[in-house]
């Protein structure tokens, strides 16, 4: 069994609202599963995959401070995962 890789951490600019938010996307390599851990500064927001599919790692969730407005962090999660799913950004 393969154990989880880190790969390369990237950093892209999404434009939410008006704002421009950075984001780090952390990749980590599963074996035959690639996922992104996405943050802005040092909170964790969701993990992608490169097929698209959203997770929400509830133990990264309950130690926040900031809250993302649902509304920005949908349009967030739409760009990202357009951009990771196309590998523009990638």
């Amino acid at each position: 069994m393969r154990v989880m890789e880190e790969l390369q951490t990237k950093t892209i600019d999404v434009q939410v609202n008006g704002k421009t938010i950075s984001c780090q996307l952390k990749e980590r390599d599963f074996g035959d599963y690639i996922v992104f851990d996405v943050f802005t500064k040092d909170n964790y927001l969701f993990t992608i995959s490169k097929q698209g599919d959203v997770l929400f790692n509830e133990s990264d969730m309950t130690q926040q401070k900031n809250i993302m407005d649902p509304r920005d962090l949908n349009e967030l999660i739409e760009d990202i995962k357009q951009r990771v799913t196309s590998e523009q950004a990638m």
